[in-house]
């Protein structure tokens, strides 16, 4: 019964934080979650108010919704900071999971009067590239994406990509170290981890080979158990199949789940485990508004998209970064890491802690080199992942 409520809540929840989103398959210009961002949102995604002739314009199209207290809405807070920060003019726009309207979005923009047009991930690089090869006197930036040059022939399209199998592996070596950490919660009796990730592709397999070399650096003996939602929304599928990885042994669960997120803190939750969230700090998100469900959470490991946002536009501004490079930020830069809030704090041994600067500094200085499953092939993807099941 426990369990049950715990879904039901969840799922209230979620569908709360969606429905403040504004999402409206027949509107563009959809509302923005004020928890989304930094600062109070506006009740219009267009900040019209503060805009000028000689404003910045910035435009970011998401190729989604937000309220997915992860990806999403790092970079939404990202376009607030610009604004802040810049002065710009900035506009929001959600275009939700259709992808066939994504073409349209793209091109609209492109005629209009913006000065960068911000999208993100590998699902839109194609429809982006095109349009940028239309519209060569426009500036794009496509984050966690590389730009096939081949494609974009006029220097007008920024790429950023991140090492997210660096701080997975960090995630990986918290996770194997925590097995002896004498903690309640573990029981040190199973050497077993999990991993849940919500789609069986590149990138997101690219933490799952991060983590995986994580614990197989601390010892090569644990077992991990790796399962996909099949999605990036479903919330109540993700709680079912964490909450599988659990029952099977697993003491710790990785979960780069996307917007599913909050049904694999609920199923660590219903057992009392540990989970390790993704993309941001989730502990902090959740801490006040949902500290039952926070109190599980170790960490998460951080994908500083906003971040790296700010910085490509004031780099686009000042002349400093290029339209014609792709960036790619990991450990050195702080675009990717584990988050260290008070429930790390508290949780985490010092000992443990110390070890975990030791492993960033060599991933740093290239001492340790990790895999990354954009360079793999599936079949070596697929044995790595085998050989540790």
């Amino acid at each position: 019964m426990k369990k049950v409520l715990n879904l039901i809540l969840v799922c209230t929840f979620f569908c709360l934080v969606l429905t403040a989103c504004g999402k409206n398959e027949g509107d563009t210009s959809n509302t923005i979650k004020q928890d989304a961002t930094t600062e109070e949102a506006p009740a219009d995604v267009e900040n019209d108010s503060e805009s000028t002739e000689d404003a910045l314009k910035v435009v970011y199209l998401v190729n989604g919704s937000l309220g997915d207290k992860g990806f999403y809405d790092s970079a939404a807070a990202g376009l607030f900071e610009i604004k802040e920060k810049l002065g710009a003019e900035m506009k929001i726009i959600e275009m939700g999971r259709d992808e066939t309207s994504y073409e349209g979005h793209f091109l609209d923009v492109s005629e209009q009067d913006w000065d960068v047009i911000i999208a993100g991930t590998w699902s839109v690089k194609e429809i982006a590239q095109n349009t940028a090869a239309q519209y060569p006197d426009k500036k794009y930036v496509l984050f966690d994406s590389d730009v096939d040059r081949d494609v974009v022939t006029d220097d007008n399209m920024m790429g950023i990509t991140y090492k997210s199998n660096q701080g997975a592996f960090m995630a990986g070596v918290l996770a194997a170290q925590m097995l002896d950490s004498k903690d309640a919660k573990i029981d040190a009796s199973e050497r077993t981890l999990g991993f849940i990730g919500s789609m069986d592709v590149a990138n997101i397999n690219d933490f799952l080979v991060g983590y995986l070399e994580g614990v197989a650096y601390v010892d090569p003996e644990i077992r991990v158990i790796t399962s996909y939602v099949g999605s990036f929304e479903d919330v109540p599928k993700c709680l079912e199949m964490t909450t599988q990885l659990y029952n099977q042994g697993a003491q710790v669960v990785y979960a780069p789940t996307s917007q599913s997120i909050l049904g694999a803190a609920t199923a660590a939750l219903n057992v009392d485990k540990y989970l390790i969230a993704c993309d941001q700090d989730l502990y902090t998100q959740l801490a006040d508004e949902k500290p039952d469900i926070a109190q599980n959470i170790l960490t998460s490991t951080l994908k500083n998209v906003g971040e790296s946002l700010v910085t490509a536009v004031e780099g686009i501004v000042d002349g400093s970064m290029t339209c014609d490079q792709t960036y790619s930020l990991g450990l050195e830069s702080g675009a990717v890491g584990l988050a260290y809030n008070e429930n790390f704090d508290k949780i985490v041994p010092d000992d443990i802690k110390a070890n975990l600067e030791i492993v960033k500094d060599k991933i740093i200085n290239g001492e340790i080199e990790v895999s990354s499953a954009m360079e793999m092939t599936t079949d070596e993807v697929s044995a790595l992942r085998d050989s540790m099941k």
